[in-house]
């Protein structure tokens, strides 16, 4: 369910959970390492201890219980739904040996795969079990799980992921984003109002702007991109009632666009920075 393509989609999911701003920060910081960075990330892991597994098997329990989408039926399923995630705990950690962890995965020879170290992979599962679940674990055993990636993330680049092209202008729309004043959260939701009535069109550019994302090669900017978007809106306070209605689609649809706007055909680039223009005004994209 999750992937560094469907970056959009993992970012709803993080942007209505409690943890999920802390979930982004860690998956940005490791996507700006290169191959020899993760390598020496891997180096940190250390032999389990009673308490790691211990917060371990806490973690696995509670992301068993923790209803997704598809679990959800009955009165209670429509106030549920707000923070229900798409995906689960599992996709994600996926995503993360698979994708996140393996800077050159586009770069092996046919038929190779390339796979994350398993130190890495062990320190970074535990971190992101401790934000991922955060609602759902104690103070004591996200400590326990987090203490290995505090310490080795100092050693790490603290470079933030390079954006391509679109670098400028996606940093102007954050900004925006970051500052948002009511009236401008409520325009958005107009916005993403007006924006599902033509939700085969939206739906239909955003699957274009993936695919220029794609064949660009520029998946880990265009992820980079989204999980910034998690944390600027988590800094301007929209409520997850509005992120949940639509406005998370608005901003992650603009973003997107951003990203391949030198690639993509007009009409998709227009359907996806429109609602977001509507709400804004052009100033951010013509800077």
């Amino acid at each position: 369910m999750y992937s560094l393509v469907s970056a959009p989609v993992l970012g709803f999911d993080l942007t209505r959970l409690e943890g999920g701003p802390a979930t982004a920060d860690i998956l940005l910081t490791l996507l700006a390492q290169s191959t020899r960075d993760i390598e020496a990330l891997a180096r940190r892991a250390s032999p389990q201890t009673p308490a790691l597994a211990l917060a371990r098997s806490h973690a696995l329990r509670a992301a068993t219980e923790k209803p997704s989408v598809r679990d959800l039926a009955g009165p209670s399923a429509v106030s549920l739904l707000q923070r229900a995630p798409i995906g689960t705990l599992a996709a994600l950690l996926h995503c993360v040996r698979t994708d996140v962890l393996v800077p050159d995965r586009d770069n092996v020879p046919p038929g190779t795969v390339a796979e994350a170290p398993d130190g890495a992979v062990a320190i970074v599962t535990d971190a992101v079990c401790a934000t991922y679940l955060r609602e759902s674990l104690t103070d004591v055993d996200r400590r326990v799980l987090a203490a290995a990636w505090l310490t080795a993330r100092r050693e790490l680049s603290a470079a933030a992921p390079d954006l391509g092209p679109a670098h400028a202008p996606v940093h102007r729309l954050l900004d925006r984003v970051r500052s948002a004043h009511p009236a401008e959260v409520r325009a958005l939701g107009v916005a993403a109002e007006r924006m599902r009535v033509g939700q085969v069109s939206w739906s239909s550019a955003m699957h274009s702007a993936a695919w220029g994302v794609h064949v660009a090669g520029r998946i880990r900017a265009a992820a980079a991109a989204q999980l910034l978007l998690v944390k600027a809106v988590d800094t301007a306070g929209i409520s997850v009632d509005d992120r949940a209605a639509g406005v998370w689609n608005v901003l992650a649809g603009a973003v997107q666009a951003l990203m391949v706007r030198d690639l993509v055909d007009s009409d998709s680039a227009q359907e996806l920075l429109v609602p977001c223009l509507s709400a804004f005004g052009p100033d951010w994209l013509s800077a």
